[in-house]
């Protein structure tokens, strides 16, 4: 890898040990993906806090403390994915009914060492999408350095800026990042036309095409046609899904992407590899993979995968208004519309019907911390796919299906499902 003079500089010690490590792991980062060079962070970080992710480049607690006591700030804009190693119930805890997120030790254990990172200037957002909360996002064009499966195609191909999953406290510290993939233009042209031959009406309907979509094009880059007017809901769950069901990091919708104001300029007026086209009998057969339970009695539903926003937030205290849970009910949401959700009275209308309005993690980051269940519910193809394999060997069935499926399911106790 080609290296400035400043960043030799840094490699070489002279901006302090911790500089110097972050260096060598970028360095590593960087040859092992074929990257030619560095590229200063113009846009913004997203990060997991707390998560290290190479050994040999570890920033211990104690450094990162030192550098916050002195004054030191990351380089650019830094908010909080959801907390990890270990994840943690941010708000709602007390009422969570598990262990060991209920402990009020536990949650100032976990809360302890992020404070260093806020000092720096980390954004204490604490969500998988946080871009839905966000003050300020990064422009077409903005090299960014953002982590978790889901966000990686959205500030790729909703906000048109450039990012792999690559967010973590070395780029946010350094203000760099390894050039290649999607931070490189030619990584980012469409290659595969994917055109959808149903209507796609629900969330459901969404979350399954772009787990359809993920599934049949892989690492491709595919360009996205007939697939109606999303909502932002139905957006985050199809953009979840793509990335998901394949490994989706850049996607094209004609007049949606920035990059793509037109079908050709997504393949910059080159010929796509190939056609795919996804019929009504591709989302049922996603369906009933994902729905792979045998046993109707529910004991356990989740909601909030990626984390629910307002919207959703009030589309389950609708539905739940009024009502009494058989079974336990977990709806999660970000720290900030958590709050707004308090404000509005939300989190009581939960609560009275059995359910608990938590926010910042999701089973899957609490390593399978949920309440005694042998069968689960979601509405969620993400938190679906996970969850299994994370709280393996212990077996579990999941039923997945809409909102409405999952909250009659925990009033009743039974699984139903529109498409069953």
């Amino acid at each position: 890898m080609y290296l400035t003079d400043a960043e030799k500089g840094i490699l070489d010690g002279k901006r302090g040990e911790i500089a110097q490590k972050c260096m060598q792991f970028l360095m590593a980062y960087g040859e092992a993906a074929g990257a030619e060079r560095l590229v200063n962070l113009d846009g913004t970080v997203d990060l997991h806090p707390g998560q290290m992710w190479v050994p040999d480049y570890i920033i211990t607690p104690e450094e990162i403390e030192a550098l916050a006591a002195r004054g030191e700030r990351f380089k650019v804009l830094t908010f909080a994915n959801k907390s990890t190693v270990p994840g943690f119930i941010f708000d709602g805890w007390e009422k969570c009914g598990t262990q060991p997120n209920s402990d009020p030790a536990f949650h100032r254990k976990c809360l302890e060492p992020l404070k260093p990172w806020i000092q720096m200037g980390m954004v204490p957002t604490f969500s998988c999408n946080n871009y839905l909360t966000a003050s300020y996002w990064p422009a077409k064009g903005q090299h960014c350095a953002w982590v978790e499966s889901s966000a990686i195609p959205w500030v790729n191909a909703i906000l048109g800026a450039r990012s792999n999953f690559d967010g973590c406290f070395q780029t946010a510290y350094l203000g760099k990042v390894p050039a290649y993939d999607m931070h490189l233009d030619e990584n980012r042209v469409a290659t595969i036309l994917v055109e959808c031959a149903c209507e796609l009406k629900t969330d459901m309907d969404y979350d399954l095409f772009g787990w359809a979509v993920g599934e049949a094009v892989g690492l491709e880059v595919p360009a996205l046609v007939g697939i109606g007017k999303p909502t932002t809901s139905q957006l985050v769950k199809m953009n979840s899904a793509v990335a998901t069901g394949g490994q989706v990091r850049m996607y094209h919708i004609p007049g949606i992407t920035p990059e793509a104001p037109t079908l050709d300029a997504a393949f910059k007026g080159r010929a796509p590899k190939k056609k795919i086209v996804i019929e009504r009998s591709d989302l049922k057969r996603v369906y009933e993979m994902m729905t792979y339970a045998s046993n109707d009695n529910v004991e356990f539903v989740y909601l909030g995968c990626p984390h629910y926003n307002m919207v959703e937030v009030q589309k389950a205290a609708r539905l739940l208004d009024g009502k009494k849970c058989k079974t336990p009910l977990w709806v999660m949401t970000n720290p900030l519309t958590y709050k707004a959700a308090q404000l509005m009275g939300l989190d009581v209308t939960i609560e009275k019907a059995g359910g608990t309005l938590l926010s910042g993690s999701c089973p899957g980051l609490l390593m399978g911390e949920m309440p005694p269940s042998a069968v689960m519910a979601t509405d969620a193809a993400k938190q679906n796919y996970y969850i299994t394999g994370i709280v393996y060997p212990k077996k579990l069935e999941v039923w997945y299906g809409t909102t409405e499926d999952c909250i009659e399911a925990a009033i009743t106790g039974k699984w139903k499902g529109e498409w069953r």
